[in-house]
């Protein structure tokens, strides 16, 4: 949320390691709730089966969206039971302890090279592995020559990272315009969720739309909204701001700080783009965007139901009338009541 935990992640996963597929692909293989590990903190390393099997179903239906996201491969549950707090209202129960096998080509994520910071000016936290500049290049060339083949080995140093740098934020600028095109909300874009190769990964909190409201948040324990579906794209850039930062003991930040131009560029054309195709729109204008403001405006106001809106779209053919009259009843049928809408608009209050 902001500030700078010292320890990356809450320890609860184990990398098994990593295999090399006919094609040359690379998946690393990875258990997540099989428990205890020296990072788990307080906590038992155990994931419960409702949290499972949400990360189970979200990252496959994200695959075949055709949004990038590591992919689960098993989901075992167990007669172990673990004690928690569902709701956060005191009111503890035992579930079932339940282990997610995913894989990814890698699970290296921004915060992976936040290990290495020094005192951070807000927390006064420090990487563990704070100041080892030589761990920090290794890390940073490994992850080029690994995960990157498509930068030429034969660059000067220099302009291989910035070449990555440039790469990271490109992905990632695609990632989240893809997330915004479906309705999809993170619900925890912080910079250990977020991977270097523009992947979704970490299905915790997250949430996808029904009526549409761009202060959606679908994480309960984001009270000040700093992940809301309208915000996601600027949490994604700030994260990127703190990969510079990381960064910067091998990669001048006056050098690669410019780069996030491509951010915006690219993030405004893949969004635009995803949504001539979702709209049915053959050639390209140059009021398209005024148009996609001018319908999520209305699905604001009206309180549509995002899916539904481009589902019943999808089969409006302006040429026939009584198409056309069935699909405007159905659009009608997709909006708020009054009712819901008040009760959208409360105000709301956190407990404390």
């Amino acid at each position: 949320f902001g500030y700078f935990s010292g320890q990356r992640g809450d320890g609860a996963a184990i990398s098994l390691g990593e295999v090399l597929g006919s094609d040359d692909k690379r998946w690393e293989i990875q258990l997540k709730g099989a428990g205890l590990t020296p990072f788990s903190r307080s906590a038992d390393g155990r994931k419960v089966l409702r949290s499972s099997i949400r990360e189970f179903l979200c990252s496959e239906a994200m695959h075949h969206l055709g949004i990038p996201t590591t992919r689960a491969g098993t989901c075992v549950t167990s007669d172990t039971q673990v004690l928690r707090d569902q709701f956060y209202d005191g009111c503890q129960k035992y579930e079932r302890a339940t282990i997610v096998l995913r894989i990814a080509p890698t699970f290296l994520r921004f915060g992976s090279f936040e290990i290495f910071k020094s005192a951070d000016e807000h927390t006064g936290r420090v990487g563990p592995s704070d100041g080892n500049v030589e761990l920090l290049t290794k890390l940073t060339d490994f992850t080029i020559a690994t995960y990157f083949p498509q930068i030429p080995s034969s660059l000067p140093t220099e302009e291989r990272r910035l070449a990555f740098f440039k790469e990271v934020v490109e992905s990632t600028a695609r990632l989240v315009a893809e997330w915004q095109c479906v309705g999809f909300c993170h619900g925890v874009l912080n910079t250990d969720n977020m991977s270097i190769l523009g992947v979704t990964i970490d299905y915790g909190p997250y949430g996808f739309m029904d009526a549409f409201d761009p202060d959606f948040i679908c994480n309960s324990s984001d009270e000040e909204g700093r992940y809301s579906y309208k915000k996601q794209p600027d949490m994604c850039r700030w994260n990127l701001e703190k990969l510079s930062q990381a960064l910067a003991p091998v990669l001048d930040q006056e050098k690669s700080l410019p780069l996030l131009r491509r951010y915006d560029e690219v993030y405004a054309e893949h969004f635009l783009t995803k949504m001539r195709s979702k709209l049915g729109l053959r050639h390209a204008e140059a009021t398209d965007s005024d148009l996609v403001d001018a319908l999520f405006e209305t699905m604001h106001t009206t309180g549509t139901d995002f899916t539904n809106t481009f589902l019943v779209l999808a089969s409006l053919d302006p040429a026939d009338q009584e198409c056309f009259d069935r699909c405007t009843e159905d659009l009608v049928k997709q909006c708020c009541t009054i009712a819901d809408l008040k009760a959208a608009c409360k105000p709301k209050f956190s407990d404390r």
